[in-house]
Order: structure tokens, then sequence, then C-alpha cells
């Protein structure tokens, strides 16, 4: 496993800042009509405007927007003007400082500068920042997505009588080890839980029918499951890009399963 600096423990700007970001910028005698295409080039939102290494402000999208409402009927030609008429202002951070403490910034501004007037290391869009936290969070969501969809296909699959039938064959027997309440409904129990009684291939007529028809093929979606949680979840360890395949695969494949019930439901109601 790749050593981690203990700086990388904390959700700070650095980790978001862009490593191998190019920082485009104008002077403050570019035209707004130059800095737009500018920006359209490189697919931006803003640019700062820097005289030498000095920064004296950003031009975007928006403070342009803005700065024409606040021009002269007489001005007709808005995108002539040099982009110092239209520059807006910009919270400057720094790579150490804290992401929540810039939240309020990315919902005003879009976007900080990374560094300081005399030196300007980079920029940081809500963008960014976006990107940045979907990435983070974004296997902690497809458990949630995965355990949700298991177990309402287990629910569409179980009387009450039948699902005390599993709890007692299945998994009673580690609870009663452990000293633990044993779970009596769906809700209190764990994904391994699931798999557990979703292994059982006595009870797996059960589940045929919403869960693909083929014992094999849910082994092959779903079996690693439990363990790449506790992983995350516990040991708090990264998944490989083939774990997180893997998981979005049998997330993708839940939505589908999920999808055909839902279908299912719907045909029996329209045909009442």
């Amino acid at each position: 496993m790749k050593e981690r600096s203990l700086k990388d423990l904390f959700y700070r700007v650095g980790r978001i800042l862009p490593e191998e970001q190019v920082l485009v910028a104008v002077n403050p005698n570019t035209t707004a009509r130059e800095a737009l295409t500018l920006m359209k080039k490189h697919n931006l939102s803003q640019v700062p405007i820097l005289t030498g290494s000095t920064v004296l402000g950003v031009f975007s999208y928006r403070s342009f927007s803005e700065g024409i409402l606040l021009l002269g009927k007489k001005e007709r030609d808005a995108a002539s003007l040099s982009v110092e008429v239209f520059s807006e202002t910009l919270k400057f951070a720094q790579i150490h400082d804290e992401l929540t403490e810039l939240v309020g910034e990315f919902d005003l501004k879009d976007a900080v500068l990374i560094g300081s007037e005399s030196r300007l290391q980079g920029i940081v869009t809500t963008v960014d920042a976006l990107n940045y936290y979907y990435e983070v969070a974004n296997a902690y969501i497809m458990f949630r997505e995965i355990e949700l969809a298991i177990r309402e296909l287990m629910r569409a699959s179980l009387n009450s009588e039948e699902l005390s039938q599993c709890i007692e064959k299945c998994i009673r027997k580690n609870y009663e080890e452990m000293s633990l309440p044993v779970p009596t409904c769906l809700e209190e129990m764990s994904l391994g839980d699931y798999m557990s009684i979703l292994k059982f291939k006595g009870f797996w007529d059960k589940f045929r029918d919403n869960f693909g028809g083929s014992y094999a093929l849910l082994q092959t979606k779903l079996e690693r499951l439990p363990n790449l949680r506790n992983e995350m979840f516990h040991f708090r360890r990264d998944l490989t890009e083939d774990e997180y395949d893997y998981l979005r695969d049998a997330r993708d494949w839940l939505v589908k399963r999920i999808t055909k019930l839902e279908s299912g439901r719907q045909i029996v109601q329209d045909g009442k």
C-alpha cells in the first residue's frame, strides 16, 4: 500500500488543487473579447488579471455580465473594454487551509485563488471541489444504494414467516456466539447478513426471480461486497480501480433488478 503523508489524512485545499493545472492569466489591458475567447479555448470560467506577478483581480463570465449592467447606455461594445473594467475580487486561500472553511466562498464566487497577491499558485473552482468530494464519497454512496437495493429485493422475495426461517438458519448462531441481539427484520441486518442468507441454497427458490434466476451469477456479482465494505468502513482503505469497477458493476446490476421488480409491480397494478 502506498505510504501517505500525514497531511493527506485531512481534507485541505491542496488535495483538490489540480496537479497539472496550467495557470492562464491576462494583463489589465486585455480586452474582454480577447479574454472570453481565451476562456472558451481553455474551457475556463475565469482568468486572473496579473500585472507582472501581482494579482489585480479576476475576470469571469459572472463579473463580465454583472459589469455590463453597470455600464452607461451609451456604451455599445462592452467586449472591447479592458478586463480591468470587469474585475472582481476572489478570496485567497492557502494549500493547508481546511476545505470546509471555503464552502461559503465557493457558493458565493465559484472559485478561490491559491497563494497570495504577489505569488499566485493556482485557482480552485467549485467544479474542482465537487469532483473531489464526488471521488471521496461515491463509493460510500454506491454501498448505500447496494444495501438498500438488496434489502428491497429480499423484502419482495420473502414473507415474515420465511424471513424468520432465514434468520434462524443463517445468522442466529453468529449473533448468539457474539452475545448480540439477533435481528428480527431486514433493517437490523448487515450486508454480511444479507449475503449469508442469499448464499444459503436452501432458500434460493425464494430469491430466484428477483435476483436474476442464476445462483452462480448472484455470487459473482455480490460475494465480494461484504469484505470490500469492511475494508472501506472499518480500515479506511481506498479501493483499487478493479475493486471500484466491481462495486459499480454490482450497483448497476442491482439497478436493473430493481427496475424489473418495479416494472412488474406496475404491470400488476395496471391490470387491476
